[in-house]
């Protein structure tokens, strides 16, 4: 019988309605399948492992990092694989390969250390709201929204002395980082775009809404997408870069009415099947996401 590892970490570990899913769909089509955790020894041979739930990894980017390249190195199928996964997670080296292809994105500076932010600073920001993040994140976390001005109405904004003191320390902690800035896009409250591909095929769409700077709403599922966004989607999926991938989400925004990339999810993406509250739905891309696993390891 196969064996396939669905791997999480030690938080999320058969915590997660999607992992224990995609488990139940892939052992009724005879596949011993096990949820793992990234974070525990590799005991087990797998015939295929698919990355899931790490969430959190950036916490523990050098360990990840390693179990990356040692599980390259022992030439243990991966899902997406791993050199597909650390370029998604540097979002400098993905944002590269979308500019090598002509795909819009939002405005992007990217800073590699501290006291060259420091020096800066200045002249980047203006009494506009500028959104601070590291290249190595997830969830949010270390992202601000930072100003010259004494603006306090939106959550997570803070003045431009205390960023420094942020990112000084995240980038001590890891060397690989880098420091991203964008402008402020107020259309994000309208919500995100996200459209989920499955080797090749367009599963769903969905619309979320990251509150990070806003209240948080539930994601929903989009029925009468913009044609611009679909384009964009397409476009970004066809990449050579992307090639072979298993899953892939393409988040994106409409800014005066054209669709620019926020992120693609190539390493550990939710797939948003929980909210889909169309039965039928998420059932065809849950079928469809574990007989494409079943197709690669055979």
């Amino acid at each position: 019988m196969k064996k396939v590892g669905i791997v999480s970490c030690d938080k999320w570990l058969n915590k997660l309605e999607e992992d224990i899913n995609l488990k139940k769909a892939l052992n009724s089509l005879g596949i011993d399948a096990k949820i793992i955790s990234w974070q525990q020894p590799l005991d087990e041979k797998y015939d295929l492992l698919v990355l899931k739930s790490v969430w959190g990894y950036q916490n523990y980017y050098k360990e990840f990092k390693e179990w990356l390249l040692c599980v390259k190195n022992n030439n243990i199928p991966l899902v997406n694989d791993v050199d597909m996964v650390l370029n998604n997670i540097m979002k400098d080296k993905q944002f590269n390969i979308l500019k090598k292809n002509n795909i819009d994105f939002i405005d992007t500076l990217f800073m590699q250390q501290s006291e060259l932010l420091r020096e800066n600073i200045e002249d980047i920001l203006d009494d506009k709201l500028y959104v601070f993040k590291p290249t190595i994140s997830g969830s949010g976390e270390n992202t601000y929204l930072v100003t010259n001005s004494n603006t306090k109405s939106i959550p997570n904004t803070i003045q431009k002395e205390d960023i420094i003191k942020v990112y000084n320390k995240v980038l001590e902690e890891n060397r690989d980082c880098k420091i991203m800035i964008q402008p402020f896009i107020e259309e994000i409250n309208n919500g995100e775009y996200s459209c989920i591909f499955i080797e090749g095929e367009l599963t769903h769409t969905m619309l979320r809404f990251p509150n990070i700077f806003h209240e948080k709403r539930r994601p929903y599922l989009v029925n009468n997408v913009p044609d611009r966004i679909i384009e964009l989607a397409k476009s970004v999926e066809r990449i050579q870069d992307f090639n072979n991938y298993l899953y892939m989400r393409v988040d994106m925004v409409l800014v005066n009415g054209k669709a620019k990339i926020m992120e693609v999810e190539l390493a550990d993406p939710d797939l948003l099947f929980k909210y889909i509250e169309n039965e039928r739905v998420r059932d065809q891309g849950l079928k469809l996401l574990s007989k494409s696993i079943v197709r690669r390891i055979k």
